[in-house]
């Protein structure tokens, strides 16, 4: 999956009709830090695209990843016994379903820690 943030930071702005200037002046930030996202030069922190995705009402995966995301979800029927491989491709919600798909990062940080502190 292919973050798009900066094309859709562009469209976006653009589709509203504002300004670098106008949209860096309504998220607290310069027009240089608008820039510099839609180019893709560097992307804001976790708490800018919340406030990004909350300004323009759409989700944070949206914003990050494009509506294409939205749409292969609603085409996917989930079984409870549907023992498919495209789990990891789904976005994780919370600490759980980290822990359910990837368990095994945890299990490795734990025996890396332990090489080091016994």
């Amino acid at each position: 999956m292919k973050i798009i943030f900066s094309d859709n930071l562009l469209a976006l702005r653009k589709e509203k009709n504002l300004s670098q200037e106008e949209l860096g002046s309504d998220l607290f930030v310069t027009r240089q830090s608008i820039s510099k996202w839609e180019s893709g030069e560097v992307t804001p922190d976790l708490n800018k695209i919340q406030m990004i995705a909350d300004y323009f009402n759409i989700q944070v995966e949206e914003l990050l990843f494009g509506k294409e995301i939205y749409n292969l979800k609603s085409d996917k029927s989930h079984n409870l016994f549907d023992d498919d491989d495209d789990d990891d491709q789904r976005p994780i919600n919370n600490f759980w379903e980290f822990l359910e798909r990837d368990y095994w990062i945890i299990i490795m940080i734990i025996g890396t820690l332990g090489i080091f502190f016994f």
